[in-house]
């Protein structure tokens, strides 16, 4: 949980460090380049409608572009995005509009931290400051790679899988030891599904489970109580603050209604991983999230517009 944290965060500040080290490479100006996010925000916007074209937008996408600000050349990848467009290629027709959605916020992102630095070379030094303070808190203090058995369990998932699915691509062979085992594992799971069904059959009707409230969790202090303080904040024009409170009003309103399990440990990417991207509150908390990491996260300064937007999401979520 730790290596995947430190993952998550490195994810977040990538935007922020865009800039990198000087390569030397074809260049783009940065006005050409935001041209190009551009003409490629056209076309994903076109997935809506023809979400097979993902695969041709994948493959003309280079890996990289450089970009010239001032006297230096800076590299930006767009690793990121063709791994996005590979997932609408093999997602089902449900989850690709909000993948396509995903794929909008993150150009537009891109789009906004370009328009920021045309004009003046971008200060990495003092973004590297930034990252090194942040991974310095209490919270990253217990962050490493993988353990051994971490590794040990990867490589033996990936066994198994490659078993499979030499198993299932095969025709006409008989295996017989690998039959028993699939017919295990569908045994299992027959057998927890109705070990569940039965104890929720004979669970006394009228009683609703109690939720339980873990202390210092979002839900334990109450949506209503978060997004009163974002309000107050507002009104003495402390936007940072503000939009502070107001995401994790949202949070704890999803939390009350059973959405996770609390936990009051989790970062906001890991709590936007556990919502199902399905569920019509997914797009809201995505662009919610996106607000809170990009103004908090990401020391940036805060608006009136940005707690409006903020309001408008919790809106959508349902916090009135």
């Amino acid at each position: 949980m730790n290596y995947r944290r430190t993952c998550l965060t490195a994810c977040l500040l990538l935007p922020v460090l865009f800039w990198g080290r000087p390569v030397h490479a074809a260049t783009v100006s940065v006005s050409e380049y935001r041209q190009q996010l551009r003409d490629l925000a056209q076309k994903v916007d076109s997935l809506k409608d023809h979400p097979e074209r993902a695969g041709k937008i994948e493959v003309d996408l280079p890996d990289h572009v450089s970009v010239k600000v001032g006297a230096g050349e800076y590299s930006i990848s767009y690793q990121s995005l063709k791994h996005e467009l590979a997932g609408v290629t093999t997602a089902d027709a449900q989850k690709k509009q909000a993948l396509i959605q995903e794929i909008q916020d993150h150009l537009k992102y891109l789009a906004d931290e370009a328009a920021a630095f045309e004009g003046q070379p971008p200060d990495v030094d003092h973004a590297r400051e930034q990252v090194k303070e942040i991974l310095a808190r209490r919270e990253f203090s217990k962050v490493g790679g993988p353990s051994a058995l971490d590794l040990l369990l990867a490589k033996v998932f990936h066994w198994l899988e490659r078993v499979l699915t030499k198993l299932f691509s095969v025709r006409g062979t008989n295996f017989p030891v690998a039959q028993a085992l699939i017919y295990l594992l569908i045994t299992v799971a027959v057998v927890v599904l109705a070990i569940w069904t039965i104890r929720r059959l004979m669970r006394p009707a009228g009683i609703a489970p109690q939720r339980e409230i873990i202390p210092f969790s979002p839900s334990a202090k109450g949506w209503r109580a978060w997004l009163a303080e974002a309000r107050a904040l507002a009104q003495q024009q402390e936007w940072r603050e503000s939009v502070h409170m107001a995401y994790w009003a949202g949070i704890a309103f999803l939390e009350e209604r059973g959405s996770w399990k609390p936990d009051r440990a989790r970062t906001p990417r890991e709590y936007l991983r556990l919502l199902n991207a399905r569920t019509a509150a997914y797009p809201a908390l995505t662009a919610l999230t996106r607000k809170f990491e990009v103004i908090w996260y990401g020391h940036r300064e805060a608006s009136h517009a940005d707690f409006q937007d903020a309001l408008g999401q919790l809106e959508k979520l349902g916090c009135r």
